[in-house]
């Protein structure tokens, strides 16, 4: 075999450590969305975490170098599954009636999560005594959330589909509008499960709201 030969198949082949390390990874923020949301910031346990999600304390904190930057690493990859549907939607240039309504039912079904509840909850109760948690929180969770649908937007009104003054108060505005009914009642009421239909008429609704009144931003 030539030595370009092998290169090729050397670069074809994945690599068994970085997918265990990847598993792993993966295995450590499902464990530490549990620990965090079972016993809150202050109280969740690195051994604990490693006891759920098996590996080892060196390991965990190789990858995350603690709690600060596990809690992180939680939000991030959480973040991630909360834009993937608006990054999908740009790079389709998707018409703006169609994509929002795609990502308004990917983001709110998500939300709507017992997992997701239980996180906000999480924030909320203990917003007075972690502050600097909090801000954490937001600034990598529902500030990248609001930016990544502000991109979209604006790529639909460099296209001319709508006219916006500004992206990143129209984003938040829909985001509400999607959200606010549901997510108010699935807080208050854990046991009412929102269906997929009631999911699908809130997002055609804020859809319909916000198309009919963004120019007047």
């Amino acid at each position: 075999m030539s030595q370009q030969n092998r290169s090729e198949n050397t670069l074809a082949t994945p690599d068994p450590e970085t997918g265990r390390a990847e598993l792993r990874r993966a295995a450590f923020l499902r464990a530490a969305r549990e620990v965090f949301i079972e016993f809150g910031y202050e109280h969740a346990n690195m051994a604990e975490i490693v006891r759920r999600a098996g590996g080892s304390l060196s390991t965990l904190y190789a990858q995350f170098g603690g709690k600060k930057g596990l809690f992180e690493a939680m939000i991030d990859s959480r973040v991630s599954e909360l834009t993937e549907q608006m990054h999908v939607e740009l790079a389709a240039h998707a018409p703006i009636r169609e994509g929002l309504r795609r990502i308004g039912e990917a983001f709110l079904s998500k939300q709507a999560t017992p997992e997701s509840l239980d996180m906000f909850r999480l924030m909320v109760t203990q917003a007075k005594a972690f502050p600097d948690m909090v801000q954490t929180w937001r600034k990598r969770g529902p500030d990248v959330v609001r930016k990544a649908l502000a991109t979209y937007l604006e790529d639909r009104a460099k296209a001319g589909e709508i006219k916006i003054a500004d992206y990143d108060t129209a984003s938040q505005i829909f985001i509400d509008l999607v959200r606010s009914r549901i997510l108010l009642r699935a807080m208050t009421m854990p046991k009412d499960v929102p269906s997929d239909q009631e999911i699908r008429d809130a997002v055609d609704r804020a859809v319909k709201v916000f198309l009919g009144g963004i120019e007047a931003l």
